[in-house]
């Protein structure tokens, strides 16, 4: 359906009540056995002392038919495990004490038992092969100790000691279902605590680095995870490893060269291998590696034959393929590589983005979420053999009840000849020949891109008559690495004018008032916008949420310094000059459009910091400035009653500078 032929059927527009009420869908998973689908459902919860988005696990069956809500914890339920006989479901819930534990229920349904009682909670519950035990992750630190020093103001923090809590791998056996927990605690050092689940309960690792991501050798003897100095994101992003431990003799062992980047390790059936993804630069476009589980030199898959950044990697039953799914310019896709050859073939096509894919004990059966850019994701069951898929629910059939712009792939080039694409949302009820205001959103990351994928925010200003505009400058994913790291040490360079020749193709098509300009993007979309609006006066509103303004002191807050050490070969006392040149903070005396900004105050990627000194510069220079920020808000706006205000006041914002005369051919002549 076209968006003039919605608009002629009368029907209504998103609003932000409308999209912040979507149902959410994340951890999908098949059941080994290919019968059934699991998915956790969110949605948002608006009481009196409550605003949050809480989720439920749901089942539906893969021949199709009626969902149906399998848990219902009173602060929701996550992570959902399949039993390797497909009759039960592990997940983590906070139920009673307040801390995350894992629990167990059969699918035929019933109530859920309580397998972990420990004091610091447990997560990511991860089945061994027979289905007799359960590996999950629990902080080293223990929080009532913690609590207690805090009563007693006892609170003082050492940093890179205290500020934060590595987590270890243990394992336990199901069958303490059966009995009743009792936990015991035995001192470990100066006022530290440590306990378990009787005597079921095993500790797998101990040392100091941060485990994640675990996985079981199919003979159940080895667990392979990633190992990282602490939680922090500067080490989890930049300083990921592979490391294998023997359950046995707890011996762990590193099992590549590889220095860092290194994530989503999974064992091939047959045991022999284990495939992973790593990142050449420790950060960026991830390649499928594979390598013996006893360690040796690995074999790249998909750097050559594909050159894109290769995600969520699955073995097939047979351990002869991997699928993977990966970003090809705006759209993600479900791939397969042969372990053998290296022939990469992909096997869904389409306008949409495709996501979490498992694959069944069959071979051939697979589930994913797929999304489109007029339909939020569902999930969808296919075949390997022809990449066909047929959808099994529809979480948001209101959608259907409301009219969307059309969404289109643009591509135009950039000032120095290079060919850049990008998404352009039309108006709903879009004219040809008439010009309409324009929004542009920059994107984050750097290295990301806008997809294909439902953009609720998009039809949202699209409905109120603005044509929206997501270009995907250099810098980003889905084009290669070479595109991907064209921006080193030239943020504000290339993607600046990428854009802004983006801009100029639309009006140069008439779709676009060139009178009628709006820049709004968040994080690096929020470092683009600072820098757009201090290098032109072209724009008549902004808004900036939780945007980089000062290169220098951000690298000081960030909880990522390596990110800004990579892009600018080095920390700002090796190159201060470019961090200080490509700080919008330092050409803010030229801006004159009136900008929002907008910040969590709890953000530690990008501190509130970063805001307060954008707010401050532009007061400074009389530029019109209104600066909201958001408690308990870390680095996206994520509680519904805030998320209705972000959207609420920037249509607001940006209606104040601009007009919504459509102009026509026969005006824009005068």
């Amino acid at each position: 359906m076209t968006a003039n032929t919605q608009k002629r059927q009368g029907l209504p527009t998103l609003q932000p009540k409308d999209i912040v009420g979507l149902r959410g869908l994340s951890g999908a998973a098949i059941s080994p056995d290919g019968k059934w689908a699991v998915f956790v459902r969110t949605v948002p919860i608006l009481e009196a002392e409550k605003s949050e988005h809480r989720g439920h696990i749901w089942l539906v069956s893969t021949d199709g038919g009626e969902p149906f809500q399998l848990t219902n914890g009173p602060n929701g339920d996550n992570n959902p495990q399949w039993s390797p006989d497909s009759t039960r479901l592990a997940f983590v819930s906070k139920r009673g004490d307040d801390k995350a534990q894992i629990w167990i229920i059969p699918i035929e349904g019933g109530e859920a038992k309580q397998l972990t009682h420990v004091s610091n909670g447990a997560s990511n519950p991860r089945w061994s092969s027979d289905g007799k035990r359960i590996a999950f992750l629990k902080d080293e630190k223990d929080s009532a100790v913690e609590e207690r020093r805090k009563k007693a103001q006892d609170d003082r923090i050492v940093m890179g000691v205290d500020d934060f809590k590595q987590q270890h791998l243990w394992a336990i056996e199901v069958e303490t279902l059966d009995d009743e927990p009792e936990l015991l605690f035995s001192l470990v050092g100066e006022g530290s605590v440590e306990d378990s689940d009787v005597d079921k309960s095993q500790r797998l690792t101990v040392g100091d680095f941060h485990v994640s991501e675990p996985d079981w050798s199919p003979d159940g003897e080895q667990i392979v995870f990633i190992a990282t100095p602490s939680p922090k994101a500067n080490d989890t992003m930049f300083n990921g490893t592979v490391h294998v431990v023997d359950i046995e003799t707890k011996n762990v062992q590193k099992l590549t060269a590889h220095t860092g980047g290194e994530s989503t390790p999974r064992w091939s059936p047959d045991g022999g291998q284990i495939a992973y993804l790593h990142s050449p630069e420790r950060y960026g476009q991830k390649d499928l590696h594979v390598i013996s589980s006893e360690g040796g030199t690995s074999t790249n898959l998909t750097a050559v034959p594909l050159d894109r950044n290769a995600d969520g990697p699955v073995w097939s039953p047979d351990g002869e393929a991997i699928y993977f799914i990966a970003m090809d310019r705006v759209r993600w896709q479900l791939y397969s590589t042969s372990k053998e050859t290296g022939e990469i073939r992909q096997i869904t096509h389409g306008d949409c983005v495709v996501g979490d894919i498992s694959i069944a004990n069959d071979g051939d059966t697979f589930l994913c979420t797929r999304s489109e850019s007029y339909a939020p994701a569902d999930l969808y069951v296919g075949t390997v053999q022809t990449g066909e898929m047929e959808r099994l629910t529809t979480l948001n059939p209101q959608i259907a009840n409301f009219a969307l712009g059309e969404v289109r792939v643009v591509q135009w080039q950039s000032s120095d000849g290079l060919e850049i694409e990008g998404l352009l949302c039309l108006p709903v009820g879009y004219e040809t020949g008439k010009s309409y205001p324009l929004i542009v959103e920059p994107h984050g990351g750097p290295r990301s891109s806008r997809d294909l994928g439902f953009k609720p925010t998009w039809h949202y200003f699209s409905g109120e008559g603005f044509a929206y505009f997501a270009p995907n400058f250099r810098g980003g994913d889905g084009y290669g690495n070479a595109f991907a790291t064209a921006n080193y040490g030239d943020w504000g360079g290339g993607d600046y004018q990428d854009i802004m020749t983006g801009v100029d193709f639309l009006i140069e098509q008439g779709v676009v008032d060139p009178d009628r300009l709006i820049v709004g993007g968040s994080s690096y979309g929020g470092y683009m916008t600072g820098w757009v609006i201090t290098h032109t006066d072209r724009f008549k509103a902004a808004c900036n949420v939780c945007g980089v303004i000062n290169l220098v002191s951000f690298y000081a807050q960030t909880d990522i310094p390596s990110f800004m050490s990579l892009y600018f070969a080095g920390p700002p006392s090796k190159g201060l000059d470019l961090y200080r040149e490509r700080s919008p903070i330092n050409h803010v005396d030229r801006a004159l459009t009136p900008t929002l900004i907008l910040h969590g105050e709890e953000d530690i990627r990008v501190p509130l910091p970063q805001s307060e000194e954008f707010y401050a510069g532009l007061k400074a220079v009389g530029v019109e400035t209104l600066f909201v920020k958001y408690p308990r808000e870390g680095h996206s706006i994520g509680e519904p009653r805030h998320q209705l205000d972000v959207l609420t006041r920037q249509l607001a914002w940006y209606n104040k500078y601009i007009t919504h005369d459509v102009k026509g051919d026969e005006e824009k002549s005068v």
